[in-house]
């Protein structure tokens, strides 16, 4: 087998822990050299490789240039002032559709902006992920030419998904395309664009999510593991099903739903998720704003002075390019969404615990392993100024999801956490942000 300079190679090849596994590199080969394992890592065919360095120049996972992806989507290098990234306009709607809204995490805006690009004939088929039907405790990208096909990659999924896979049968399939993913995936896609016109041609339309982080692939199975189910008893999972925001719940076999976790998935299990599952690339990663789409959608977790929720069922919708204005307004227009424009609410920016978690924690904790002469990302984006109280914090967070890395540690106290006894720990939370509200 011959030896390839790693120079010409996505980072996975050299550094396990910078990829994000967002599957761009294999979706890049031009030459189908690059495959996936079973945990979505990068597998090459030494032989088969052409030494392009292609797959080098598009991989987000080493090293991240803001400016650059700045000017490769706004057309410009100015730097963003805040979490948010660059904003033209700011929406909360939902879906017109009364069955895509209840299919919907958050209000189903995603599905509603996918089916009326298709109907309106602007694009082919759409990049979306779903459920995998016949191992429905993992995901699977796949380009979504009907209503069918997109109600059935409703509900978000959080587990790591390559979806930049699929771009390699994008590059070979004619059409025009909408694209669904998350930031990592969004720095992968266009990257590549640039280096393929083509394909940045096809791509007339990138829908980003906010992410706080992707979960491992192996979560589900542990979730079901924790309950005594086997993955074999069970044909659908779900993340956030039933009433909004949700419950991670799995179908069994016979018809039953059996509930993974108690309370709801907002103050109880994606807390633990979070700290437990998540991969060290994501602990790592600075954007969670999806700041290079056309388009970045999060739930509307806006709350009132009381602490309630002020939109049940809905989205937040961050129009950040000329492109992404038009297809909000021509969807509000066909009536495919329900929104209303909130630009000029500050109410409306990012709540401050995401902010917290990407815009600080992970910046600082970049810093903190590039300075220990560790492993990290390049960023061209320099970490704020911290108090020592958030440098603290920082640390804490660290420190507990170094025990997620431990599956001894890690399955008992998810166990735990997300039994009856664990509820004591969601009525605390709960308590503490009701106080918070009430000194507003």
């Amino acid at each position: 087998m011959k030896k390839i300079d790693p120079n010409l190679l996505a980072i996975a090849f050299t550094e396990h822990d910078l990829c994000t596994r967002c599957g761009t590199c294999a979706g890049a080969c031009p030459v189908g050299a690059i495959t996936l394992d079973e945990n979505f890592f990068p597998v090459l065919s030494a032989d088969a490789c052409t030494e392009c360095g292609l797959c080098a120049r598009v991989c987000p996972g080493g090293r991240v240039n803001f400016l650059d992806l700045t000017e490769l989507t706004f057309g410009h290098r100015n730097p963003a002032t805040r979490f948010d990234g660059h904003v033209v306009a700011t929406y909360v709607g939902y879906a017109g559709d009364k069955q895509l809204r209840r299919g919907g995490a958050g209000g189903g805006v995603i599905t509603a902006l996918m089916w009326d690009l298709l109907q309106r004939g602007l694009v082919d088929g759409c990049i979306v992920t779903r459920i995998k039907p016949q191992q429905p405790w993992l995901g699977e990208v796949l380009i979504a030419r009907s209503r069918e096909e997109l109600r059935a990659s409703q509900q978000s999924k959080y587990i790591i998904i390559p979806v930049n896979e699929i771009l390699a049968a994008v590059r070979d399939t004619p059409g025009r395309f909408a694209f669904a993913g998350l930031p990592c995936q969004v720095h992968g896609l266009r990257l590549l664009c640039a280096e393929s016109p083509a394909l940045k041609e096809k791509i007339r339309v990138v829908i980003g999510l906010f992410c706080a982080s992707s979960l491992e692939p192996y979560v589900a199975r542990e979730m079901l593991t924790c309950r005594g189910i086997k993955p074999d008893q069970i044909r659908g999972f779900e993340f956030r099903g039933g009433a909004w925001p949700g419950k991670i719940r799995a179908t069994l076999r016979d018809g039953r739903i059996k509930q993974l976790h108690y309370s709801n998935f907002k103050d109880g299990a994606i807390n633990y998720l979070t700290y437990l599952f998540s991969p060290p690339r994501c602990q790592t990663c600075i954007d969670g704003a999806a700041e290079f789409a056309d388009i970045s959608v999060s739930d509307a977790w806006t709350r009132d002075e009381f602490g309630n929720y002020c939109f049940e069922s809905h989205s937040k919708l961050l129009a950040r390019t000329p492109r992404g204005v038009e297809v909000m307004k021509e969807a509000i227009a066909s009536g495919a969404l329900v929104a209303s424009d909130v630009t000029a609410n500050r109410a409306y920016q990012t709540h401050k615990l995401h902010t917290q978690k990407k815009g600080l924690n992970s910046p600082l904790r970049v810093g903190r392993l590039r300075g220990a002469g560790k492993i990290a990302p390049l960023y061209d984006r320099p970490a704020p100024e911290a108090s020592a109280r958030e440098v603290l914090a920082e640390r804490m967070e660290s420190a507990i999801m170094a025990l997620g890395r431990v599956r001894s540690i890690r399955l008992p106290l998810f166990k735990f956490l997300t039994s009856r006894y664990g509820i004591l720990f969601v009525k605390i939370r709960q308590w503490r942000k009701s106080r918070k509200y009430r000194r507003k």
